[in-house]
């Protein structure tokens, strides 16, 4: 028996918590603007990036079913107010605009739900001005104030990768050379990258002068990335006609002493004939 089901590695997920309280949705990727597919938990509290591991024969058995579908999805947490900042420089450049107002999107009618998660524990005002008048709350797209938020997440995070360099190199009983001669602003580099795959070009270039990197690195990055999916999506395609294109039978060469051979034996025959009664 087979069913059509997906096999997801959760963390932290209550026994009260149904498949109805997980949504997927599909939203406009921040770095590209293509669809992607999100998932929302929580009542629309938390927001997580769908990660997919793929290989091909490969099936679950989940309870008393099979699940032909062997793609392994790994949601991670990710700041909601990543997918707000196209949007805001969008809609509310020059002048201050509700929140419901600004995450709109007639291609991705989901981008609504976004607003929960936006505006909670006063997030937005972080890369933002805030205006109140009575209950209504308005922003304004604040570039200064987004370079900023963003400068801090990279510090941040170059030191949370600091330590987990230093955590394994302290495992590891044989130093390489080169290991030591790394300069010192990688992590902060590789903290960049991180980081910039959720903004677009204009605003990654941005945030490497605000970190204090070279402009040129931050394209040769995206150039490498870019021809990395090219080749990826050659390959698949390169996969799929292998797939569905026949084999054509290779017909066999036989060399002239071969036929000679097979003249020679013909009306002659075989040793086991005169075995038979």
């Amino acid at each position: 028996m087979t069913c059509n089901k997906h096999f997801f590695i959760l963390k932290d997920l209550a026994e009260s918590e149904s498949d109805d309280q997980l949504q997927i949705i599909t939203l406009r990727n921040p770095a590209t603007g293509k669809p992607t597919k999100y998932l929302l938990r929580n009542d629309d509290q938390d927001l997580y990036e769908l990660n997919c591991f793929s290989e091909s024969n490969r099936s679950w058995f989940i309870n008393e079913s099979v699940c032909s579908n062997g793609k392994i999805f790994l949601p991670t947490r990710i700041d909601p107010l990543f997918l707000a900042i196209p949007y805001l420089e969008k809609n509310c450049d020059g002048k201050a605009v509700p929140l419901d107002h600004i995450l709109v999107d007639d291609e991705f009618p989901h981008t609504s739900r976004l607003v929960k998660p936006c505006s909670r524990s006063g997030q937005l005002a972080l890369i933002s001005d805030e205006k109140r008048a009575g209950d209504i709350c308005a922003y304004k797209y604040n570039e200064d104030k987004l370079m900023d938020w963003l400068r801090r997440k990279c510090i941040r995070l170059e030191q949370a990768l600091g330590k987990e360099r230093k955590f394994s190199r302290s495992h590891n009983f044989i130093k390489e050379e080169k290991e030591n001669e790394r300069e010192v602003g990688e992590m902060l580099q590789y903290a960049h990258g991180i980081v910039s795959d959720y903004l677009s070009l204009e605003h990654s270039k941005k945030l490497s002068i605000a970190v204090g990197i070279p402009e040129e690195k931050v394209q040769n990055k995206r150039k490498s990335t870019a021809e990395l999916e090219v080749s990826q999506i050659k390959k698949i395609k390169k996969e799929e006609i292998h797939e569905t294109t026949p084999i054509k039978p290779v017909e066999k060469k036989v060399s002239a002493k071969s036929k000679a051979l097979a003249k020679a034996a013909s009306g002659t025959k075989s040793i086991a004939s005169f075995f038979k009664k």
